[in-house]
């Protein structure tokens, strides 16, 4: 795949992103507009989120990273046939193990429920299982979309999947302003099914055009190609990948003993989402197919290039939005979510949420690129024990510093925790492959960037207290990021060759 349509494939994957995170974030707005924050909402979350975070947890992004390097070696070592016989392998195998898993989960749907929503009352937990055992059905369906996805990434069409989030998110914005109130939670729960089974249909009739399943179906039932190093492999990025998922996870369990305390950390960590979906659908999709190709032909200089240039594109996008976005925290709550049931209470306590959660975007948005380059280079188990590590932390720092601080310290808790993360494996990659997350920066150009940083926020948090006029603090919010984005941009040109020259990714 030539450099010109790397690129081109990355702007329409940022694009069919883009629009599938607006949607996601209208989405939300409907749910603000119909249920506010409200208990009711509490369980419209819940329900639309669990087939999602299984897949993400279970399947997908593992599956992924070790099926894709797997398709290449297949079709360049033994066959385009071998190849083939793996993806249908795949695709049932997947399909068995999620039904069985789906089957289990529902039998212990009270159990389940009680992991996801600790805070929750018994009757508010017996509630919630019934809607979480109709949407439960949703999971073998997007487990094996994964697959498909899987599949589509690997020829290098990573358009079509992208734009599976847009389908999905359509269906469920019609479902919640034109049936969901309060007491009509399970329409939802049925409606995220049948979402989830049309994204599956779109992307199977893509892939029956671009795969030659000639001969998939010969020896299917030896599973010859699902070997034992596959097999450990996956279940060491399952474990890594699905700790990482559940960091958000395991918070808003935290968030659930306050009333509406899942709402309120979800539409926070939704306005972060949208950049970090955007950024990690450009890496998974497009960056990680090719640098599995560069490093399995041992071009590591190209790879290291490749990760460098990427991280320096990372923290001129992050850096400055996240401290945007600090400012005009209240404004963009505010012209976002108030109206119907969000009032302006809410408003207040959405954007406080915020403005501590923009404070782990750069460490977000890295932790994606430092796993995919562990992937690259077919090493699963740092990222496992280091994901492990940062479980552990965030448990106990929630523990801690909600009793200090209450859903404000439940947010700093993730936040903290995205920094030990990224760290963990920025270190470990240097130690392990002697890959720098930005080659040519040494520890002077790092600490700018952190004194950049949190100059940034100390600004921003003057100009909060200062000025209350939200076009006031729009502007403000413009004038200090388009300022912070020059002085980080001329860090990395005068101290990262890379960037000086024409990009390659």
């Amino acid at each position: 795949m030539t450099q010109r349509a790397t690129s081109l494939s990355a702007m329409l994957v940022a694009l069919a992103m883009l629009l599938g995170r607006m949607t996601g974030l209208l989405r939300i707005l409907g749910l603000a507009t119909v249920l506010g924050v409200t208990h009711a909402n509490d369980l419209a979350i819940l329900v639309i989120s669990v087939p999602d975070i299984l897949n993400a947890m279970l399947v997908g992004g593992a599956l992924g990273v070790v099926l894709i390097p797997e398709m290449h070696r297949c079709s360049e070592e033994v066959s385009e046939q071998s190849a083939s016989q793996l993806i249908v392998q795949s695709f049932f195998v997947v399909a068995i193990l999620a039904s069985a898993l789906t089957f289990l989960l529902i039998m212990g749907g009270t159990w389940f429920t009680s992991l996801l929503a600790s805070g929750f009352t018994t009757a508010q937990i017996n509630e919630a299982s019934k809607l979480i055992s109709i949407v439960l059905l949703a999971f073998p369906v997007s487990a094996v979309t994964a697959v498909t996805s899987a599949v589509l990434q690997g020829h290098h069409k990573p358009v079509i999947p992208a734009y599976g989030n847009l389908f999905f998110n359509l269906v469920l914005i019609l479902v919640i302003f034109l049936w969901v109130t309060p007491g009509q939670i399970e329409i939802l729960a049925w409606a995220v099914v049948a979402a989830s089974a049309f994204r599956l249909l779109t992307q199977l009739f893509c892939c029956y055009f671009v795969t030659d399943l000639k001969g998939a179906f010969h020896s299917f039932f030896r599973l010859s190609f699902l070997n034992r190093k596959l097999m450990v492999n996956y279940f060491q990025a399952l474990a890594a990948i699905g700790l990482v998922v559940a960091f958000p996870v395991v918070s808003r369990s935290f968030a659930s003993m306050y009333e509406g305390g899942i709402s309120l950390f979800e539409y926070s960590q939704k306005l972060v989402e949208l950049p970090r979906g955007l950024i990690g659908a450009v890496i998974s999709m497009v960056i990680f197919p090719r640098l599995s190709r560069v490093f399995a032909a041992g071009d590591l200089d190209t790879g290291a290039r490749i990760v460098s240039q990427t991280a320096g594109l990372i923290l001129l996008i992050s850096i400055p939005a996240g401290i945007a976005v600090y400012v005009s925290a209240e404004p963009v709550v505010s012209l976002l979510f108030q109206r119907g049931q969000f009032s302006d209470s809410d408003v207040a306590a959405t954007a406080k949420l915020l403005q501590i959660a923009v404070l782990s975007m750069p460490a977000l948005f890295l932790s994606i690129l430092t796993m995919n380059v562990f992937y690259a280079r077919h090493e699963t188990i740092t990222p496992f024990k280091i994901s492990c590590v940062s479980l552990v932390c965030l448990i106990l720092l929630s523990l801690g510093l909600r009793e200090l601080w209450g859903m404000s310290g439940v947010m700093l808790a993730f936040v903290l925790t995205s920094w030990l993360h990224f760290l963990g494996l920025t270190i470990s990659l240097y130690i392990k492959f002697e890959v720098s997350v930005i080659q040519g920066i040494d520890l002077k150009h790092y600490s700018a960037l952190v004194f950049l940083t949190f100059s940034g926020i100390s600004i921003s948090t003057m100009i909060v207290n200062l000025v209350s006029d939200h076009v006031q603090l729009f502007i403000c919010s413009a004038g200090l990021g388009g300022l912070c984005f020059g002085a980080v941009l001329l860090i990395l040109k005068n101290h990262l060759p890379s960037l000086n020259g024409k990009l390659s990714l």
